[in-house]
């Protein structure tokens, strides 16, 4: 019997190297943060990567979702494909969360002009509209007309956007195991880092309005353990992350072409 053709290219091993001792700290800060008073953490996967050749995508990823496995040389079938989902809406959702990162600084500085004019009767029409939102590629909804963003914003400060993927990006048929689609984007040194949940975590340790303890010290693992074990919130966490893939402590992955599996997300096609 012949084989099913493959038509998508799941992510391959890019860098063998990893510190068990440093993921592990990573997830089990992370899912302490996020567990909630019942004593139930959500599923969560954390990436932070960089583009490579042209449609190429390295990263390095935090797993603690049931399903999720790392890819590797021999099992190139389906079961990494939770992660390549989510490395690849990374990719797409980094773009726009960027721009929209730059209207909330707009937002903040029209703000600061109105009021300074005494202008309260224009704040009042601006802050109503907040037009300062992106707008997706006709793929993202179809027929149907145009939501405002591919995406709901729950919650944002400067480096931080806490949101949830509208499902006319088709994750849950690419992907059964997917109910919810919520996500943050963390924004540090010009670098930046997304994180994926089956549900909506508690925000107190997210560390909205609160300034992340840069990472100053040398870029050891044994520093960004202790940076990382003293991490009060969510934003620390990530900038750990960040610190740890750009020093490739921690496995990396790439995507040769992300933009395959990407457009069949986008349009639906049967995988």
């Amino acid at each position: 019997m012949a084989k099913k053709k493959k038509i998508l290219m799941m992510p391959v091993i890019h860098s063998k190297f990893n510190d068990k001792d440093l993921e592990d700290l990573l997830i089990n800060k992370s899912r302490n943060l996020l567990t909630k008073k019942k004593g139930i953490a959500p599923s969560f996967i954390f990436l932070s990567g960089s583009f490579f050749d042209v449609k190429g995508f390295v990263y390095t990823g935090l797993r603690a979702w049931r399903g999720a496995v790392k890819p590797s040389h021999t099992d190139m079938g389906r079961r990494p494909l939770l992660e390549a989902t989510f490395a690849s809406l990374s990719v797409y959702l980094s773009s726009l969360l960027a721009l929209q990162s730059d209207f909330y600084f707009a937002y903040d500085e029209i703000k600061e002009i109105l009021l300074e004019k005494k202008r309260e009767d224009l704040w009042a029409i601006v802050s109503e509209k907040l037009p300062f939102i992106s707008l997706p590629p006709k793929e993202m909804y179809g027929s149907q007309a145009s939501p405002i963003s591919p995406y709901f914003v729950i919650e944002q400060d400067d480096e931080l956007i806490l949101g949830e993927i509208y499902p006319s990006a088709y994750l849950t048929k690419v992907i059964s195991s997917i109910k919810t689609r919520f996500f943050v984007f963390f924004q540090y040194l010009g670098y930046s880092a997304f994180g994926f949940f089956d549900s909506l975590p508690e925000r107190t340790k997210f560390g909205f309005e609160e300034k992340a303890r840069e990472f100053e010290g040398e870029p050891t693992s044994e520093n960004l353990q202790k940076y990382a074990n003293h991490a009060k919130n969510l934003k620390e966490v990530l900038i750990a992350l960040i610190e740890a893939h750009n020093n490739a402590y921690l496995g990396q992955y790439l995507i040769e072409d992300y933009e395959l599996l990407l457009n069949k997300l986008l349009e639906s096609e049967e995988l």
